[in-house]
């Protein structure tokens, strides 16, 4: 009886995990926040609701996610950066769990006035400032508009440096193929190949629970691109007259925005350091967190 028992609960089990896989993934992502010592706060924020993680002690640092993904990208990166900072990882209003307004302006400068209104709420007057992708595109905006708020500036891959080389994603989007966009688990299979060198291993579950999510987004995350990036303003206009000292991380196999960037930031923002990551895509801090976490402290060292 007890082995009938046992077996109809490992059955169980196995269904649950196929069919209903959400359960495992909110639990998986709360062992893991719990791991880097970060737990889930919620604001206010200009009629909208903004969700994000804080934990740790010391100097406020900020980390913006890229395009379609959340604060969960940061984690495993902080997990080596405990007793260093505080940290503090928003989900950008429209992605993870933060509103979802349709109707909500996510230009540029909507989006900035939200993240100053989100670190005024906070009362962070002062604050280390990163961000991957699309959310570096928005940090060193920020950091351009809001110099004295920036005790240094950390950009991994930013988007908006427009004379770069041409990359994977810039030839796609020149044939009205956005990747970015799921509208099904082969297109999110597609965009998880571009994004590593070395995928790190997810399971089966969890990927089903995030290609869902990207799926259900499509359409909004679609007309949020198209106000975010339609009238892209390049980092190159404003970087020249950033003076705080930054750190650009790139890894050297990044397929949607060409490693070139690097050097073009490099050469525009005074006080900065470059950081090459042999072997490495898009998003080091999913791909490579602790080699990501110790650069950065070896930065600020320097610094």
């Amino acid at each position: 009886m007890t082995i009938a028992l046992s077996l109809g609960l490992v059955v169980l089990w196995i269904l649950a995990w196929q069919f209903w896989p959400r359960p495992f993934y909110l639990g998986a992502m709360a062992l893991l926040r719990r791991a880097s010592g970060l737990r889930t706060q919620r604001v206010a924020v200009s009629e909208q609701e903004m969700v994000y993680l804080e934990g740790g002690a010391g100097e406020t640092l900020v980390l913006l996610h890229g395009f379609g993904a959340d604060r969960d990208a940061w984690p495993q990166m902080v997990t080596h950066l405990k007793g260093h900072y505080r940290v503090i990882a928003p989900d950008l209003p429209g992605f993870g769990d933060s509103s979802r307004v349709p109707s909500a302006s996510h230009t540029l400068d909507a989006q900035l006035a939200r993240l100053a209104t989100f670190l005024q709420t906070l009362g962070i007057e002062k604050c280390h400032l990163a961000g991957n992708s699309m959310g570096g595109y928005l940090a060193a905006h920020y950091a351009a508009r809001h110099p004295e708020q920036i005790q240094s500036l950390w950009l991994l891959a930013p988007a908006g440096v427009v004379s770069a080389e041409e990359s994977e994603l810039q030839q796609l989007l020149a044939r009205d193929d956005n990747p970015l966009l799921i509208e099904n688990l082969a297109q999110f299979s597609r965009l998880i190949d571009l994004c590593f060198v070395k995928t790190p291993y997810t399971p089966g579950a969890i990927t089903r629970v995030l290609a869902a999510r990207a799926v259900r987004d499509c359409a909004f995350h679609g007309q949020l691109f198209a106000d975010l990036f339609g009238s892209a303003v390049p980092l190159e206009d404003v970087m020249g007259t950033f003076q705080g000292p930054t750190l650009i991380m790139w890894g050297d196999k990044d397929r949607l925005l060409h490693v070139s960037g690097a050097a073009v930031l490099r050469a525009l923002i005074p006080h900065s350091q470059l950081c090459i990551l042999p072997n490495v895509g898009h998003v080091p801090m999913l791909e490579v967190p602790q080699t990501t976490a110790l650069a950065f402290l070896a930065f600020q060292v320097g610094a």
